[in-house]
């Protein structure tokens, strides 16, 4: 095994104190402010409403395949990504009506994260501003937490 000179071990990574890495100014901070927001709005209570129709019908033939029930795709419902992604919650987290809503709010949180990456097109005030305005639109937040396809579409075509 090779060992590190004293030079190497001074730029080694975890010898380098946390400040010389962790840039934590204001912007960073609203920022984080701005993310846990989504956080706590997406992810609080999301197994106390009863499914409507669609989440029903959506969380069943997601059950059916993590289950291996096995999926057949049919074109009256959304496409085989909202079936496959929430039998992976079910499997990693068990099935319950709060995992059935996990997946569409961890894309909804992941959403807003994107926001960020835009920062070279909306500047830095225009990038929390629109972060701020992701995280408390009520359309967003509600298909946020609602297992459908619309939040899967906004991600994916931010993410583009």
């Amino acid at each position: 095994m090779r060992e590190l000179s004293p030079e190497s071990q001074k730029d080694s990574f975890l010898k380098r104190p946390l400040s010389s890495w962790l840039r934590l100014d204001g912007w960073m901070l609203v920022a984080i402010v701005i993310v846990a927001a989504a956080v706590v709005t997406r992810l609080w209570d999301l197994g106390s409403r009863s499914y409507n129709h669609d989440e029903a019908i959506h969380a069943w033939e997601s059950w059916k395949l993590y289950t291996g029930q096995g999926y057949v795709h049919s074109p009256i419902y959304h496409g085989p990504f909202l079936y496959h992604v929430t039998a992976l919650i079910y499997f990693l987290f068990g099935h319950s009506d709060y995992t059935g809503r996990l997946s569409p709010a961890i894309f909804s949180i992941a959403t807003v994260i994107i926001v960020f990456f835009l920062r070279r097109w909306l500047g830095r005030r225009g990038t929390l501003v629109a972060a701020a305005l992701v995280v408390i639109s009520p359309a967003l937040l509600y298909y946020g937490r609602f297992i459908r396809h619309d939040v899967y579409s906004v991600f994916f075509t931010l993410l583009m």
